[in-house]
């Protein structure tokens, strides 16, 4: 997540839309009072194009946790991971309306003034696409694209995604773009936000996905249609066909 105070705007980060290019890039249009969650291992890029870098990601009063947080780091002494233990104390790159709000990390008067943004994708292409990054580091078979696809926790991933931009159970942001059309999306907003910095995206995340067949030559007629019972909302509402 981004929130930008000068430029009024809140970036709502969806998984598998490329949104870590995309908050390196509208990172380029903060400034030093905006709000900027890490991208762990992904900030190199960031760092590399002198973008501003993560901050005001902590509330002022888990401060103090934060700074235990750092010191167990650097003494090796964390149960879970750096990025584990620091969603459970502030904003996180992936945070949803509803758990920045409820957690008092994001005002309801900032939601409704700020112009705020996510990122949408085809479905079928979405799922494609998240079953190669789980399996990024091992081989996988299509019995295994198969068993994710009818595994429950695919409707699970589907909720956590819708519930991005929900609050309350019902939608939240101004603007839905388009992953199908990214790189155009972006543009659009630095041109409709007047942002300053730079729209050009960095590449990040690449090169995890083997297998760069269309999805139609992936699926079968049953798996097709499994993704399309659980993403019925995101079909209808955002006319993704098959």
């Amino acid at each position: 997540m981004i929130i930008s105070h000068r430029n009024r705007f809140i970036f709502i980060a969806s998984r598998k839309t490329a949104s870590t290019s995309v908050g390196i890039a509208l990172s380029s249009a903060c400034s030093l009072t905006d709000v900027i969650t890490p991208l762990g291992a992904d900030e190199k890029i960031r760092k590399g194009l002198n973008y501003p870098r993560p901050r005001f990601f902590i509330p002022w009063w888990n401060l103090g946790k934060y700074g235990i947080i750092r010191t167990k780091r650097k003494l090796n002494l964390l149960q879970q991971s750096y990025s584990s233990e620091l969603k459970k104390i502030g904003l996180h790159t992936h945070i949803s309306l509803q758990e920045a709000r409820d957690k008092s990390y994001l005002d309801l008067n900032k939601i409704s003034s700020y112009f705020s943004f996510c990122f949408v994708r085809n479905p079928w292409d979405l799922c494609i696409s998240r079953f190669y990054w789980i399996n990024r580091k091992r081989n996988s078979s299509a019995e295994d694209l198969n068993d994710y696809l009818f595994h429950p926790k695919l409707e699970k991933a589907a909720q956590i995604e819708r519930n991005l931009y929900m609050l309350d159970g019902h939608v939240a942001v101004n603007r839905f773009c388009r992953y199908e059309h990214l790189q155009d999306e972006v543009h659009r907003l630095f041109k409709d936000l007047n942002l300053p910095g730079n729209p050009s995206l960095p590449k990040s995340k690449t090169g995890t996905r083997m297998d760069r067949r269309h999805y139609r030559d992936l699926l079968t007629d049953l798996q097709a249609e499994r993704i399309a019972q659980i993403y019925r909302f995101e079909i209808d509402k955002f006319g993704y066909i098959y």
